[in-house]
């Protein structure tokens, strides 16, 4: 059943085809003109619709082209800031080691100065 939004299409072909049929020439060839430009219209607005469709489509992989680049180059970002955030801790580390040896190397120089003045104090004059 037809809408008020939808033609008529049973209408239009009884009506084409009543024209088509009519006995006088400059009739028969105004139908056929008015089909010729319907069909050149729908094929001309299907050409432009196809035109915006693969404008349309170029657009979104060209976004999303972008959008996963942008994704990529943040990834990278992060991950150069874990592995400066790595090489720091590690580097960290190895001072703290170090200090801790030159720590551990002083104290016994400390210890032992310690022990060598209490073995003085520890001795009776003769």
């Amino acid at each position: 059943m037809p809408t008020s939004e939808q033609p008529n299409h049973k209408g239009m072909v009884a009506l084409l085809t009543t024209l088509a049929q009519s006995g006088h020439a400059w009739i028969q060839a105004g139908t056929l003109i008015l089909v010729a430009a319907t069909g050149f219209f729908n094929w001309a607005a299907t050409w432009n619709a196809s035109d915006r469709n693969k404008l349309e489509l170029e657009t979104n992989r060209r976004i999303g082209w972008e959008s996963e680049q942008r994704i990529r180059d943040e990834m990278r970002k992060q991950l150069t800031e874990v592995h400066d955030w790595i090489r720091e801790s590690r580097d960290d580390f190895s001072r703290g080691n170090q200090d801790s040896a030159e720590n551990r190397k002083m104290l016994t120089t400390v210890i032992q100065d310690l022990n060598g003045i209490e073995r003085k104090l520890n001795k009776q004059p003769p």
